[in-house]
């Protein structure tokens, strides 16, 4: 990522990428995941069709890989073969003032995230030990197990908040953008971005923090802040989880 917050000199190609290179990016990365699964199974240790719920947190931070590793190169190639690159067409710099503000703002987008949930405990039969499930679930594999947790924080917290904000506020949000305007795209930009985590409890402050994270975007025009948003989002999650 950039650290010059000026955009570069020189011409700027037409950018002819699109919604189209968003599917091919998701069906890159379900497809790597999915074929790259029985490697990492054997891998880890794990027999072949064993539930998922058992999978070690190892497991379960190496598929993450693949998936991740599927958007970025996807992203970087549309924009490198069909416009200018990632700093000129997705935006991807950074100021030094976006590290502090971006994870303030992710800290506090987790935490407006758990208040959501206050009238769902009211007006619906969803509990708290429902929405807590599947933090329970990778805290029980967490525990002891000091080499999973590095990894499941190299995931989630150093490689995760680069490649899906290069992918959803970048590629998602501009191939929107140009196809029905701004307002929509950061919608639907939000809204897919919580919908790809396949928890359904856990949509409505996924779906916040990615409207936090576009509308950051959209308001600075670079990725630096809402990336450091989504370390700082995904930092206080593992950091609750483990503690």
């Amino acid at each position: 990522m950039a650290a010059d917050p000026k955009e570069p000199a020189g011409a700027v190609a037409p950018r002819r990428w699109g919604l189209g290179d968003v599917l091919l990016g998701f069906a890159v990365a379900y497809g790597l995941t999915f074929l790259l699964q029985p490697l990492v199974l054997a891998a880890t240790g794990v027999e072949s069709g064993a539930d998922s719920s058992s999978w070690p947190l190892r497991t379960i931070a190496l598929l993450q890989i693949p998936y991740d590793g599927g958007l970025l190169v996807v992203a970087w190639l549309a924009v490198q073969r069909k416009g200018s690159g990632l700093v000129r067409d997705l935006g991807a710099r950074l100021r030094w003032p976006d590290i502090p503000i971006g994870l303030a703002v992710g800290a506090v987008a987790q935490l407006l995230g758990n208040l959501i949930y206050l009238p769902l405990y009211k007006l619906t039969s969803v509990t708290e030990h429902d929405v807590a499930k599947p933090a329970r679930e990778l805290t029980d594999k967490a525990s002891g197990n000091a080499a999973g947790v590095l990894l499941l924080v190299l995931v989630t917290v150093v490689m995760a908040p680069i490649v899906e904000e290069l992918f959803f506020r970048g590629l998602v949000l501009r191939s929107a953008e140009k196809r029905w305007g701004m307002g929509w795209a950061i919608a639907f930009s939000s809204l897919l971005f919580g919908v790809t985590h396949f928890e359904l409890l856990q949509l409505p402050p996924l779906a916040l923090f990615g409207l936090i994270a576009a509308l950051l975007t959209v308001r600075t025009g670079r990725l630096g802040p809402a990336i450091w948003a989504h370390v700082g989002f995904n930092a206080l999650a593992v950091a609750t989880l483990l503690l």
